[in-house]
């Protein structure tokens, strides 16, 4: 198996994984904030949405190019995003998450099947490493709800 398919395996099953947590919240508790800070669970999984669709750009135009663009900064990226995303619906934000991982998934396959370290950090670090992160939050306001 590739690295590459090993990166889409891995990211799969942690997306699974955040995915069964997010299944299990309804109605309001989507709104109720608690999850990150002053984050619900909408701006949550609105911004893996964003970071998904930030690494795709950077993947795509490395494909491109030839070159990786630089990571955005990570504080002033999540709050300019958090902003940004905040009066969307849920239904907007689960469709743009949906979209978004979908085409990352898409820009990953069409790495090369020894992606590199580099580009396997790239990836985890937008994906699996990410989940990772986020999972004990979304674990801790189900476990408050």
């Amino acid at each position: 198996m590739s690295a590459k398919q090993k990166l889409l395996d891995a990211e799969d099953a942690l997306w699974r994984e955040l995915h069964t947590r997010l299944e299990s919240i309804r109605g309001d508790l989507w709104l109720k904030p608690g999850v990150v800070e002053d984050w619900n669970p909408k701006d949550l999984l609105a911004h893996i949405a964003v970071w998904h669709a930030s690494t795709t750009d950077r993947l795509e135009s490395l494909r491109m190019t030839g070159e990786l663009p630089p990571h955005p900064d990570v504080d002033v990226f999540n709050l300019e995003q958090a902003e940004r995303n905040r009066d969307l619906s849920l239904h907007e934000v689960q469709a743009m998450s949906g979209a978004s991982r979908h085409r990352f998934r898409e820009e990953v396959d069409l790495l090369a099947d020894e992606p590199g370290d580099l580009l396997t950090q790239v990836v985890n670090g937008n994906s699996t490493d990410h989940y990772r992160e986020h999972i004990p939050h979304l674990d801790e306001f189900l476990r408050r709800a």
